[in-house]
C-alpha cells in the first residue's frame, strides 16, 4: 500500500489545503465575499461555473466551516433557497496557518 507522502511538520497546514483544495472553492469564497450572502444559482452565474460543480464546492466549503449556510443545510427542506456567507473567522484562521506553514508568516 502507497504511503501518504507529506512534510514532517504539514500538520497545520493540512486542513487549509484541504478545505480550499481547488481554484473554484477559492473562487466562491472570493465571490461571496464581494457579493455578500448568496444563492447556488447566484454563485453559479456569478463565476461562470456550473450549478453541480458550485453545489458540490459549497457542500465542502460548508462542511468545512469555511461558509455558513443559512437555513442550516441540516433544517433546509427541498427547493428552499439557502444563502451563503463567509465565515469569516474560519477563512482568516486557515489562511493564518497556511501562512505559518509556508513561511509567509
Amino acid at each position: 500500500m502507497p504511503r501518504y507522502a507529506r512534510p514532517l511538520d504539514a500538520d497545520n497546514v493540512e486542513d487549509p489545503i484541504k478545505a480550499l483544495g481547488s481554484m473554484v472553492r477559492a473562487g466562491i469564497i472570493g465571490y461571496i465575499r464581494n457579493h455578500g450572502a448568496s444563492t447556488r444559482g447566484e454563485i453559479a452565474t456569478g463565476t461562470s461555473l456550473a450549478v453541480p460543480t458550485v453545489a458540490k464546492a459549497l457542500q465542502a466549503l460548508t462542511s468545512s466551516g469555511m461558509l455558513i449556510a443559512d437555513p442550516p443545510l441540516e433544517q433546509a427542506v427541498r427547493g428552499q433557497r439557502i444563502k451563503y456567507t463567509v465565515n469569516d473567522a474560519a477563512v482568516s484562521e486557515m489562511y493564518f496557518q497556511l501562512g505559518i506553514a509556508i513561511g509567509e508568516l
